[in-house]
């Protein structure tokens, strides 16, 4: 049996260019096709990256991840197949991998040179059909990495979101809205231990700890309490919550936070834990006095 295969572009659906690259596919063999999303915002590396590492670990080892977000389709960038933690890749060098590869030493490249593994005489325009289907296509069939070409020894990165810990504190940055106008963050990851939260800083080589989080402060200066579920946001308000990827996110209740707030992507964002919390509470109340 082939290894499934998950595609991730930004070709959206009114072209025919996802379902050209399933039919590349699908006559090369009869592997079981998996649509992560084709509505990245066009040409956006960042958001794919993103997207693919959220996607991941709902995957059995071994699937094939297919990702064509390629601004620079046609110019010196390597098309590459990538190794990591029981996963194949199959994408453009041009920092697509960043997340999902991060903290992986044994992460092993290479060039999708071997014409053997293309269609004949590929495009310029469209490697998404001519390179990346078919190469997704052999990987799924188990064929090995050295032979569609060279190792490649390091990987475009793109920079990593902001994550730091500073006195009871972790400061980060807003990414992106998604569908539902909630607003992701860079602060986190979370994770449930007990009654705690345990702390595993997003793609960061530090150590994880426990930490309860209590608000969220905006670069505007506004605080947002931390809320368990969208239910326990009173209407008209945005607050903070540990979403599904552990990341804390902003949002409304049955609301677009990002419009109604105007929230906006790469802002500072600081989650204050409970005592850094109390703290504040209690220089404001002496302001006040």
């Amino acid at each position: 049996m082939p290894s499934p295969i998950a595609i991730l572009t930004d070709f959206g659906w009114q072209d025919p260019f996802v379902g050209i690259m399933k039919g590349v596919i699908l006559q090369r063999t009869p592997a079981h096709l998996i649509d992560l999303t084709h509505d990245i915002p066009p040409g956006d590396v960042r958001r794919a990256a993103f997207a693919l590492w959220q996607s991941v670990s709902a995957f059995p080892k071994g699937t094939v991840f297919l990702a064509v977000v390629d601004p620079g389709v046609g110019s010196t960038r390597l098309p590459v197949i990538v190794e990591s933690r029981g996963y194949r890749f199959i994408a453009p060098d041009n920092g697509l991998l960043t997340y999902a590869l991060e903290g992986d030493p044994n992460a092993r490249a290479w060039a999708l040179a071997n014409p053997a593994f293309h269609l004949p005489a590929p495009s310029t325009t469209f490697h998404g059909r001519d390179i990346f289907a078919p190469a997704a296509a052999y990987a799924a069939m188990g064929v090995a990495g050295r032979a569609f070409g060279p190792l490649v020894p390091s990987l475009r990165r793109l920079p990593l979101p902001r994550c730091e810990i500073s006195d009871g504190a972790l400061v980060g940055e807003t990414l992106h809205a998604d569908r539902f106008g909630n607003m992701a963050t860079s602060l986190g990851v979370f994770r449930h231990d007990g009654n705690d939260w345990l702390l595993v800083p997003w793609l960061q080589n530090a150590e994880p700890r426990y930490f309860k989080p209590a608000a969220v402060q905006l670069d505007d200066g506004r605080i947002l309490p931390v809320v368990k579920t969208f239910a326990d946001i009173p209407d008209g308000e945005i607050a903070a919550l540990v979403n599904s990827a552990g990341l804390i996110e902003i949002a409304a209740n049955r609301a677009n936070a990002a419009q109604t707030h105007q929230l906006q992507p790469g802002k500072t964002v600081t989650l204050l834990s409970d005592t850094a919390y109390h703290a504040y509470l209690h220089r404001e109340e002496t302001r006040n006095e």
